[in-house]
């Protein structure tokens, strides 16, 4: 009777370990997978134009609804549906987890999926590029940590074209990059520098940059073959780190970003060249220019906060064929508004004759008689390029 008492004890033990487990241990010989229906197309993420989902970093809308049919375990527990995403062609080697849910229908927002196949620990795919990419449904059963029984729906292509939301210099706040190495030769990457060892790259017009302030900066000067110099990032987090940079891998004009180990840039021959550097893409360009028909003997701001009176004096950042002008100066009163009532502008040699002016602050591209530019109150470092009329006002 002993024996027998035991022996039911060690059943009943078996049985609510079965009972526990019994998701795993009573699922049906031949479970029904999910089926993963045609994408709708409908959201206006959708362009029917080119034939794929073209996705803005910046949008908040829906991407897509991806719908399957329910998977059959033949037991009554709670399924995990797992949106998956690869590159076509890839039979999901690099499967990535886009969303999950209890239920058949998922809905993906484009910042969702914009940031999974654009991210280089996702799929790294390049911006700008419509790509071709497989998509399935993977079905578990079991616990979030111990997942079991994974099934597979079948697999619908899609494109995406996944673009970064450029908007015009205006309605963002640039990160400007500068060139260090060709003004005062110290090297002084700081903000103390601006206009003494740094010389600003240049807005440009149009949607060219990030909700973030980057995007795409240029610069027109005069290059001498025995000043080398390289390319830094002027965001206050890496001003004098040295790791945000552009350098040179063989001592001339071949690019390497982020290289602790580059060289200085130097150019073949003494003349005028422009740069142009993409802080999206990470793209660095050089081209031989022509020079200016102008130079001015100097440059000077001139505005109500000094009553249209004597110009303030700048500085010349470059000490052969300078076109790069800068000053410090600290504004005691926002300008008189509306735009262009009231501001300041930039004038060469004391007179009217070549003046630089635009309505926006505190970036702009000046032109020749443009609006008056408004100003607030602050200290700021002015930076003035007279070859194509862009100006900062950089805080301090």
């Amino acid at each position: 009777m002993k024996n027998l008492k035991i022996f039911i004890s060690l059943l009943a033990g078996l049985l609510l370990a079965a009972c526990a487990d019994d998701a795993k241990l009573m699922i049906t010989a031949s479970p029904g997978a999910p089926v993963l229906s045609a994408p709708s197309m409908k959201t206006t993420a959708y362009n029917k134009d080119s034939a794929a989902y073209v996705l803005s970093m910046d949008s908040t809308g829906l991407a897509e609804i991806f719908k399957g049919t329910a998977a059959n375990y033949g037991v009554n527990t709670t399924v995990t549906y797992n949106l998956q995403i690869d590159k076509a062609g890839n039979n999901f080697a690099n499967a990535q987890t886009i969303t999950n849910s209890t239920s058949d229908s998922l809905p993906v927002t484009v910042v969702q999926l914009y940031n999974l196949i654009t991210s280089p620990t996702g799929l790294n795919a390049t911006v700008g590029v419509k790509s071709s990419f497989d998509v399935r449904i993977m079905t578990t059963i079991g616990s979030t940590n111990n997942p079991s029984h994974p099934l597979y729906s079948n697999v619908q292509t899609i494109k995406i074209n996944p673009l970064r939301s450029l908007k015009p210099y205006t309605l963002v706040t640039p990160n400007p990059w500068y060139i260090i190495g060709l003004a005062d030769g110290k090297w002084s990457y700081s903000a103390a520098g601006i206009g003494v060892s740094m010389i600003p790259l240049s807005v440009v017009s149009g949607n060219a940059y990030s909700s973030a302030g980057d995007g795409t900066f240029t610069y027109t000067g005069y290059f001498q073959a025995a000043n080398g110099f390289k390319i830094v990032s002027g965001k206050a987090s890496d001003m004098g780190t040295w790791t945000n940079q552009w350098g040179s891998s063989d001592g001339k004009l071949t690019p390497v970003y982020m290289s602790g180990s580059s060289s200085n840039f130097t150019v073949p021959s003494d003349g005028y060249y422009t740069i142009t550097l993409n802080s999206v893409s990470n793209t660095l360009t050089f081209a031989t220019a022509t020079a200016p028909t102008k130079s001015f003997a100097s440059m000077g701001m001139i505005g109500e906060f000094n009553g249209w009176g004597t110009d303030v004096a700048m500085a010349a950042s470059l000490k052969t064929n300078n076109h790069v002008w800068y000053a410090t100066y600290t504004f005691t009163s926002d300008f008189t508004p509306p735009v262009g009532n009231g501001g300041m502008k930039f004038r060469a040699n004391g007179a009217w004759t070549d003046n630089w002016g635009a309505g926006t602050f505190p970036a702009g591209i000046g032109s020749n008689g443009g609006t008056n530019i408004p100003f607030l109150k602050g200290t700021y470092i002015a930076v003035l390029n007279d070859i194509d009329g862009s100006y900062f006002f950089l805080k301090q």
